[in-house]
């Protein structure tokens, strides 16, 4: 049966999940540090890498590890989905990264890469749900992140009146806890 996804070919779960996990968790690490006044250089360091895992997590949520089957089994609209996703991360990811290195990405960069966060997300939460090839909570959750992701970007974007810290927090945790339960799914 080409192109099902089995046990031995899932493994979206572990570089997607996984990768999902450890960049949520690094940018929570770096957001609660920050907000107990240990900024600096580790905490945007800390910030970075998590949005490259993100982002890296994108295409192995679309394509798995083998390039054939994600969490989006064969929906072409829903791997486009998640390599915006990821390339929005990357984006986020590559702007102090390259800053570091004495190099500017244009301006406009990072709303780009959130806006390509919330349209590939969108896309890839409702793909996720109408395949099934995720199984559990962790077939709708990722809906969740993406909902709080669309907060974040009406409120960096000066719609919504929101400031301080405690929504960029919600996002990287929900981002967190759908990498685990992406992880932790059976399929």
């Amino acid at each position: 049966m080409a192109g099902r996804v089995t046990e031995r070919t899932a493994n979206w779960r572990l570089f997607g999940g996984g990768g999902m996990l450890a960049g949520g968790l690094l940018w929570l690490i770096a957001l609660i540090a920050a907000a107990a006044g240990a900024g600096g250089p580790i905490t945007g360091w800390l910030t970075t890498i998590g949005f490259l895992l993100l982002g890296a997590s994108g295409f192995f949520l679309a394509f798995g590890q083998t390039g054939s089957n994600g969490v989006v089994g064969g929906s072409v609209l829903g791997k486009l989905g998640f390599v915006a996703f990821g390339i929005g991360f990357l984006l986020l990811g590559l702007i102090p990264l390259l800053a570091a290195f004495g190099t500017t990405l244009p301006a406009g960069t990072a709303t780009v890469g959130t806006v390509l966060i919330v349209i590939g997300g969108i896309i890839g939460a409702i793909v996720t749900y109408q395949k099934g090839v995720a199984r559990g909570v962790a077939r709708w959750f990722f809906g969740v992140p993406v909902v709080l992701s669309i907060v974040w970007l009406l409120a960096t974007a000066g719609l919504l009146a929101i400031t301080g810290n405690i929504l960029p927090l919600l996002v990287a945790l929900a981002f967190t806890l759908a990498g685990l339960l992406f992880l932790l799914n059976r399929r």
